[in-house]
């Protein structure tokens, strides 16, 4: 499966993930962005993967100056018609995070919503390279990834759920060689068959990204275990990675 992602976000996207356009989620998940980042007002924000713009719209709206990448240009038209309506200043750029070349330019960046380890292991380091790039001297960086703890104990290859009016089919496999999650799923209307999509995310411990951030030049600091800021652990339904550039050379 390759380049997945290039088409992947898009209406059907939305229907399959509805919880996402929930606003007292994304509210809980701001709060939380900004007790973690510590954040002050006219901070400079980077939101890498920012979607349809949810969390720079509502950083935007408590004093931030935020700016928004994603590859998706569907997502980004959303964001930018969702912005115009919010009467806001957020701005939102369609690129690919592996080539997004910022010098210094941010106090934070956030990432969420598992929202990096689509690539190779090569990209995926020099994405967080890139990211230690773009911020300033101790600024930090909070990465949002699933739990894999959690996954390994709970994954069901074969299941089902209906949202809406679909219902989506799910075939959940694990390459034990290559540390990567597949999903293929089938979505279903009334009327049958409305679309077949999979995605594949690369599986990474706590551990591991922890020294990869340091060979990236950004210092582990600590990982929370959800959005209410609990400690992670096993039992933990996220992990939620935060790390900071180091303040000089």
């Amino acid at each position: 499966m390759k380049d997945w992602w290039k088409d992947y976000f898009d209406e059907i996207y939305l229907r399959i993930y509805p919880h996402s356009s929930r606003k007292e989620l994304t509210l809980q998940q701001v709060d939380f962005i900004e007790r973690a980042l510590n954040l002050e007002k006219g901070t400079r924000i980077l939101d890498l993967a920012c979607g349809f713009g949810r969390h720079s719209i509502e950083l935007a709206k408590r004093g931030y100056n935020v700016t928004g990448l994603d590859y998706s240009s569907f997502f980004i038209e959303l964001a930018r018609e969702k912005v115009e309506n919010e009467k806001v200043n957020v701005e939102f750029i369609q690129a690919d995070m592996r080539t997004m070349d910022f010098h210094e330019e941010f106090d934070a960046v956030i990432n969420m919503f598992t929202s990096w380890g689509y690539f190779s292991d090569e990209e995926n380091f020099d994405v967080l390279k890139r990211v230690c790039r773009a911020l300033k001297r101790g600024g930090r960086f909070l990465l949002d990834f699933f739990n894999p703890l959690m996954l390994f104990k709970h994954m069901v290859e074969k299941s089902w759920y209906s949202t809406g009016d679909i219902y989506v089919l799910e075939d959940v496999s694990l390459d034990p060689i290559k540390m990567r999650i597949t999903n293929k799923r089938i979505v279903i209307e009334k009327g049958g068959v409305i679309d077949r999509r999979e995605h594949s995310v690369r599986i990474y411990t706590n551990q591991e990204i922890t020294w990869l951030l340091k060979q990236a030049g950004l210092q582990y600091v600590t990982t929370y275990g959800d959005f209410d800021g609990n400690e992670y652990n096993e039992k933990s339904r996220r992990m939620i990675i935060l790390a900071q550039k180091l303040k000089k050379k």
